[in-house]
């Protein structure tokens, strides 16, 4: 019975990868080098991270400088819980971290992968 499903299933993967153009073979190439599911969701919450401009804002500005949340709330001219929402929510993705030294907490971008994507952008434009 479990030799006929796998069966079955394998018939109904080779028809969803029918293609409209008959006889290419690049699909199962494509196939191969697509990320897997956790890595996608990953790359998707980090774009849902900088889907608002405001992080981006902030992100911009620690591209060079550890920042305490006042400062940062200075420089782009929101209030201070404001940046604190944006950057919990920059945390929990966990693209930026802070020190404490003291009372301040100075925040830096944690992700290697996040400051580089913002100076290829940068360079691009």
């Amino acid at each position: 019975m479990k030799l006929l499903r796998n069966k079955m299933e394998n018939q109904k993967k080779k028809e969803l990868i029918r293609s409209c153009c008959e006889g290419i073979s690049y699909i199962f190439d494509i196939r191969k080098i697509l990320p897997d599911d956790d890595k996608l969701v990953e790359i998707s919450n980090i774009f849902k991270a900088l889907g608002d401009p405001t992080r981006v804002k902030i992100l911009y500005a620690l591209l060079k400088y550890e920042i305490c949340v006042g400062e940062i709330a200075n420089l782009l001219e929101i209030p201070q819980s404001h940046v604190s929402h944006q950057l919990r929510i920059l945390k929990k993705f966990d693209i930026v971290d802070f020190e404490k030294d003291k009372k301040m907490s100075f925040y830096y971008i944690k992700d290697e992968k996040i400051r580089e994507l913002l100076n290829l952008i940068l360079k691009e434009k």
